[in-house]
């Protein structure tokens, strides 16, 4: 078994595999036919890092030869990755709020209604925004389809209150608190926004930005099909 030597870089899977075949009384020969591999393969992949990985199939067929889990070979990334405990999730709080892209008024209630769990990875694929603006609320209306349909949950970041850049926002446009994409027209006086529908039967329409009150950036939704 060549037990003088030393496990190339000694790491878990090589240490496992040499431990394994030592207690089912096999040499690295014998276990190297048993795999179909030439005489010598088994020796040097212990001593010398070649293959750097046992390739799946070797590995579980040398698990069974050896009289071990399926798992006991494997490589340190691998169990790494196995192993490696949940990711802690972000609580998005979930407001009791209809959220009007119709022009209505939105009704809400001042307290959280719940929140959803987000696991941190994928959050932070969904926004970079600090996770405490951030809130969950509900689309009523149709003038934004198709890019948002009435009952879509959508994520707000409650930060981000500047039209700059253009986005879709949540917003008092004097009327009523309505959902719209809004970008500021440039070179006015006063200045000028411009508040659009994505539904074609709804018309755009302006506003001084003093006429109106920003409430969120929408960054994010989800849709039951």
């Amino acid at each position: 078994m060549n037990d003088g030597a030393t496990v190339w870089h000694g790491d878990q899977a090589r240490r496992a595999v040499r431990a394994a075949l030592e207690a089912a009384g096999l040499t690295l020969k014998q276990a190297s036919r048993a795999l179909g591999r030439n005489d010598a393969y088994l020796q040097q992949y212990l001593y010398r890092g070649s293959p750097r990985q046992l390739p799946e199939s070797l590995r579980l067929r040398l698990a069974a030869i050896a009289g071990v889990g399926a798992d006991a070979f494997l490589d340190d990334d691998l169990r790494a990755l196995r192993d490696d405990t949940p990711a802690a999730a972000i609580a998005v709080p979930m407001f009791e709020v209809s959220a009007a892209a119709d022009g209505g008024r939105m009704e809400h209630d001042a307290g959280a209604d719940g929140a959803l769990a987000f696991p941190a990875p994928l959050l932070r694929r969904i926004t970079a925004a600090p996770a405490d603006g951030l809130r969950l609320i509900t689309i009523s209306g149709d003038s934004m389809t198709p890019t948002l349909e009435h009952g879509d949950m959508v994520m707000v970041d409650t930060n981000r209150t500047s039209p700059s850049p253009p986005g879709i926002f949540v917003l008092d446009d004097g009327v009523g608190l309505v959902v719209k994409r809004v970008d500021a027209i440039p070179n006015t006086a006063p200045r000028m926004l411009r508040l659009s529908s994505d539904n074609p039967a709804y018309s755009n329409y302006q506003r001084r930005i003093k006429e109106v009150r920003v409430i969120s950036w929408v960054v994010w939704f989800a849709r039951s099909l």
